[in-house]
């Protein structure tokens, strides 16, 4: 059977610094509404400085969850494959359910901020149904034993 390429364990805890900086920083952000022009005391860099925070935040997120979600964990089995193609599986159904409910339900601008929630919405949705998943496979092993 062919391997499925990851990434080393080690990706994971870099992922997850990441994804905590990126996830931190934009609820902040948006919670306070903040102005990150505000904190730059260069003239001229005070146009750049919200759209270069924007994009820090969302590919810092973006590799952090690439980080968690694509590297190996410390043992990698065949049930954990399988785990991994499940979790996948139902996040697509998930993510999909939300997309059809916000278009069918949400209009105007508020469907713009929406669509930009879903930039984040499908790994964060990977990432817990994984964790449930694996959080229950585990569980049933240590019950057997």
């Amino acid at each position: 059977m062919k391997r499925i390429l990851l990434l080393p364990f080690g990706f994971k805890r870099v992922g997850w610094i990441l994804l905590a900086v990126a996830a931190v920083i934009g609820v902040f952000g948006v919670v306070i509404d903040f102005d990150y022009g505000s904190i730059s005391q260069l003239a001229w860099l005070k146009g750049a400085a919200e759209p270069l925070m924007n994009n820090s935040i969302i590919l810092g997120f973006w590799l952090g969850a690439i980080g968690v979600c694509c590297s190996r964990e410390k043992i990698e089995d065949e049930m954990v494959e399988r785990i991994r193609l499940n979790a996948l599986l139902i996040t697509l159904y998930v993510y999909a359910a939300l997309i059809i409910v916000a278009t069918l339900c949400i209009n105007g601008i508020e469907f713009l901020d929406i669509m930009i929630y879903n930039l984040v919405a499908q790994p964060i949705l990977y990432v817990i149904i994984y964790r449930i998943m694996l959080w229950r496979w585990n569980k049933t092993l240590s019950d057997e034993e």
